[in-house]
């Protein structure tokens, strides 16, 4: 039996390395696709590799697996830093949970935080990966490589992928701006509705950002107070 073995081997071994290199190839595709990413990105600086992850969430639970998955796919990671936002289902206030596991503090993700803020990002969960290269980078080159390796990812998304609102524009009279205001305050101070831009012309016209999850009863809302 093993003479048999042997002398396929010495045949076929080429087809065989072949086989054993395809699987493992799918293999690592697989296990891949398995993050389910919105965008991923890899920023090198200074010998050391930064690998940003960006995932739509909807909940903690979500988060949390998604960031267990990738510590378990990176043990050898020097720093595994993370942030995630959601939308709290009963409040609609966003809720934000990070850690720089490690860096020096406010180096990992607090650019991050301040961009995702500033852009009114929600439902996202960032994890960036960091095999160090030996070399210290100092607090501000790391903190412009953690907040760089994600710009790289985000560039790659689709804007609607990682954005939960979408822009309404009406045109109202004076009066009925300042009304829109008042009703709509609750839903302004929660960020569920964003007034982005208002021109005063003849009449008040305006563009909102309405968080999605939430658009069907924030229309409503709005038609209810302008028509």
């Amino acid at each position: 039996m093993s003479t048999i073995l042997l002398y396929i081997y010495k045949k076929y071994d080429i087809i065989i390395w072949v086989i054993i290199l395809m699987y493992f190839s799918l293999k690592s595709d697989i296990e891949k696709n398995q993050y389910d990413y919105v965008a991923s990105n890899i920023l090198a600086e200074k010998k050391s590799k930064f690998i940003a992850y960006i995932f739509n969430i909807s909940c903690k639970n979500e988060a949390e697996d998604y960031l267990e998955r990738i510590k378990m796919e990176n043990k050898d990671a020097r720093h595994i830093v993370y942030i995630y936002s959601y939308l709290d289902k009963i409040t609609n206030i966003p809720v934000i949970n990070f850690s720089d596991d490690g860096e020096p503090q406010g180096t990992g993700t607090k650019a991050i935080y301040e961009l995702i803020s500033k852009e009114r990002i929600t439902n996202i969960c960032i994890v960036i990966v960091r095999y160090f290269g030996g070399i210290l980078l100092g607090a501000g080159p790391l903190s412009r490589a953690y907040l760089n390796s994600f710009r790289g990812a985000l560039l790659k998304c689709d804007k609607y992928e990682i954005l939960n609102y979408d822009e309404e524009k009406y045109t109202m009279e004076y009066y009925q701006y300042d009304n829109f205001k008042n009703k709509m305050s609750e839903y302004i101070d929660k960020r569920l509705i964003i007034i982005d831009n208002v021109k005063f012309n003849e009449k008040v016209d305006i563009l909102i950002k309405i968080e999605r999850t939430n658009k069907k009863q924030i229309l409503s809302k709005i038609n209810e107070i302008l028509f």
